[in-house]
């Protein structure tokens, strides 16, 4: 049986022609088809856990117990 090897994760720089400064600049000069496969793919993941939320902690008031 084949081991399975795992790359390091790594962010990929995205050429976009054209000077493309912030990153909700970069976004909206995404094809429309991109933006709804990159929202669909979010969606899974924080579906599926795959994505931590941070907690908030609830301060409570121990002179009201």
């Amino acid at each position: 049986m084949r081991r399975l090897r795992l790359a390091a994760p790594a962010q990929l720089a995205l050429d976009i022609p054209g000077l493309v400064v912030t990153p909700s600049e970069r976004w909206w000069s995404l094809p429309e088809e991109a933006q709804e496969a990159v929202v669909c793919v979010l969606a899974r993941m924080i579906a599926a856990g795959v994505i931590d939320e941070p907690h908030e902690e609830v301060a409570t008031d121990d002179a009201d117990v």
